[in-house]
């Protein structure tokens, strides 16, 4: 899940590899029960693209939907400790209800994500697994994320891949670098995000799925060098607002100069 305010993010690499109840609860659960002020819908052109479900103030559930057809494409379901952390994201399709991913949510002590686990499927078979382990600053701010192929038992899987994080002291996250391991076990840059943001509130912020580099204010340019074909890529956001600072519509100016505005609308 990525809530991170770039509304469809670019991944790069090894940054994307990719519930069995009964039909009346699923489609029940569709159905968003919302504390007040919390996001609810996000539109395109008035088609509906995601929702959002919550039980009290906690995110449970979101859904995609395809912009054309208006089907539910896929969702995605959290289960969460006393505490209210997330322990375990499941995503399905939207027509079969058959499971696509799982993440698992591993905490210290000190409440800090240490490592989280995947596993990805096609139909019913297990296809890839990973997992990840997590760094922070000083500041609990996420520092460095390691991704590992294969399974996590006894740490044995093989590193892939690694991301660095700068952040500023208001928490926004200003730049990621992204390094891979060649064929040499040699980790090479391969990408270098720069950011910048607006002062406004994130609405996403606080829904961030565990170990996302998420800022409490709203994206507003985003440059990615991508270092070994020297290609530059380019997103700016725009935004109205309301009166409590709230983005009402975010205007996405894609690398080609395509245009899209989102529309976002709230419980209350």
């Amino acid at each position: 899940m990525k809530l991170r305010n770039k509304f469809m993010p670019a991944m790069l690499m090894l940054g994307v590899v990719a519930f069995s109840s009964c039909d009346k609860q699923e489609n029940e659960s569709i159905q968003p029960e919302l504390e007040q002020g919390m996001i609810s819908h996000i539109l395109a052109d008035s088609a509906e693209v995601s929702s959002y479900n919550f039980a009290g103030k906690q995110l449970s559930q979101i859904n995609h939907f395809d912009v054309e057809s208006g089907d539910l494409a896929s969702f995605e379901k959290f289960e969460r400790d006393s505490k209210g952390r997330i322990l375990k994201s499941s995503t399905y399709s939207g027509d079969s209800k058959t499971l696509l991913s799982e993440q698992n949510f591993t905490y210290n002590t000190n409440g800090e994500l240490t490592k989280s686990s995947m596993a990805y499927y096609s139909g019913s078979k297990l296809e890839y697994t990973a997992y990840a382990t997590y760094e922070y600053d000083t500041n609990n701010k996420l520092e460095k994320k390691s991704v590992f192929e294969g399974k996590d038992t006894d740490n044995q899987g093989k590193l892939k891949s690694y991301t660095t994080y700068e952040a500023l002291p208001n928490g926004n996250y200003i730049q990621e670098k992204q390094f891979v391991i060649d064929d040499k076990n040699e980790a090479k840059l391969f990408s270098t995000t720069t950011n910048s943001f607006d002062a406004s509130v994130n609405p996403f912020h606080t829904l961030a799925e565990p170990g996302t580099a998420s800022s409490p204010n709203n994206l507003v340019a985003t440059s990615t060098v991508v270092h070994n074909s020297k290609k530059t890529y380019k997103y700016s956001y725009s935004y109205t607002y309301d009166e409590r600072g709230y983005p009402l519509t975010q205007t996405v100016v894609s690398p080609d100069g395509d245009r899209q505005t989102y529309k976002y609308l709230y419980s209350n």
